[in-house]
């Protein structure tokens, strides 16, 4: 169902969850704060990633209000993008706590990954194939998918960054959550769009 009040308002919370995944990062580079529990600030950096993430989903999420997908394969490959991000979420939860270190619930953390990649080439696919939105909004989730499946996926599957994307990759996952969280904000005005070109003439 489309609604382009909801869909703002989750485009602000991607925003907002897109912006503070980059603040985290700078604060984790430049305190060289990798573990949550390096004391209080590294408890902290960890919690405003989840946080992010959080944001994030939720802004993956208002493609459905945005009109962005059609039908139920559409929306279904949005809620599986949902799941992957709360998988990582959950792990890093879990990873809050040291006891809990080798625990084997951090199996979450590639199952979303694969998850994240696979549903979000469906999204860019299924977006793209709908033709509700017109414009940069109606590429921007296959970019998304593109830029960060080449810039941090493929790397890190192929034993380029054993360590993780580093700081450019990250900072890269950041700016493309950031625009497909501002094609679901702007939203609006691809669906009136696409309700005036839907009209008879």
């Amino acid at each position: 169902m489309q609604n382009q009040s909801l869909a703002r308002k989750m485009g602000i919370i991607g925003i907002i969850g897109s912006v503070l995944w980059v603040v985290a990062v700078i604060m984790q580079y430049s305190l060289n704060l990798f573990e949550p529990d390096e004391g209080v600030m590294g408890f902290v950096i960890e919690l405003i990633f989840l946080t992010a993430l959080a944001g994030v989903s939720v802004g993956f999420l208002g493609l459905i209000p945005g009109g962005a997908v059609a039908n139920t394969f559409g929306k279904t490959v949005v809620i599986l993008y949902a799941v992957s991000r709360a998988l990582i979420i959950f792990g890093g939860l879990v990873g809050l706590f040291p006891q809990l270190q080798d625990s084997p619930v951090f199996v979450v953390f590639p199952i979303g990954g694969i998850l994240a990649d696979i549903s979000a080439l469906l999204i860019g696919i299924a977006v793209i194939t709908a033709r509700r939105w017109n414009g940069w909004q109606r590429w921007m989730p296959l970019v998304h998918f593109l830029v960060l499946f080449f810039a941090v996926s493929l790397p890190l599957g192929l034993g380029m960054t054993p360590d993780g994307p580093g700081m450019a990759g990250e900072l890269v996952m950041g700016t493309m959550w950031l625009g497909v969280a501002l094609a679901v904000f702007t939203s609006a005005a691809n669906l009136r769009s696409y309700a005036a070109a839907a009209q008879p003439s």
